[in-house]
């Protein structure tokens, strides 16, 4: 109930400032605002905002998709191989390369590691790598890839559209909701 009185009132406030804008600044009219027609423009505001918009205007959207395109079960799908380009491609989005990522971890004696990273506000993603091989000494057998168990890649777009949320009336705030790499993946 509350969000209703909140959505109406706040798009009749907005439809007024708007009409207003257009009455006094573009018309430069001296006559008030037609209580009717902020009427309507409440109503149009409250219809535009629930219109679905499309996840395809948004620039940030496509590098999602991009990314989540190589995701090993979806860049498998599509015809490709996991070889050393394939990790390279991968490991861009993280500033890193698969020759300096098996020294780091070589270093360090470690046969997994976890990658993350947020780019702008909207793109969040991980990759967990996990290595079965390694020589006497620890190590992982430098350019051998073929020993890589597991490759996990996630990635989480966030739309950024604000929803009026709360905890029973109060706290308000800004949620939206988020999209994965499953949202790609073919459901039979």
């Amino acid at each position: 109930m509350f969000y209703i009185i909140l959505l109406t009132s706040i798009s009749t406030i907005l439809s007024y400032l708007i009409l207003t804008f257009i009455y006094r600044i573009l018309f430069k009219s001296k006559e008030k605002v037609s209580k009717f027609l902020v009427f309507l423009g409440s109503i149009g505001l409250i219809i535009f905002y629930y219109t679905p918009y499309s996840y395809y205007l948004e620039p940030s959207f496509h590098k999602f998709r991009n990314i989540c395109k190589l995701n090993p079960e979806i860049y498998q799908a599509n015809g490709g191989k996991l070889d050393e380009e394939y990790y390279n491609k991968v490991l861009k989005y993280f500033d890193a390369n698969i020759d300096d990522f098996i020294k780091y971890l070589n270093d360090n004696k470690r046969n997994w590691s976890i990658l993350r990273k947020r780019q702008n506000d909207r793109i969040q993603s991980s990759i967990t790598i996990l290595f079965k091989g390694s020589n006497e000494a620890g190590n992982i057998i430098k350019g051998n890839l073929d020993n890589i168990s597991l490759i996990e890649l996630n990635v989480w777009w966030r739309d950024l559209r604000g929803l009026p949320a709360g905890n029973e009336g109060t706290g308000f705030y800004l949620s939206g909701s988020r999209l994965g790499c499953s949202h790609f993946e073919e459901r039979n």
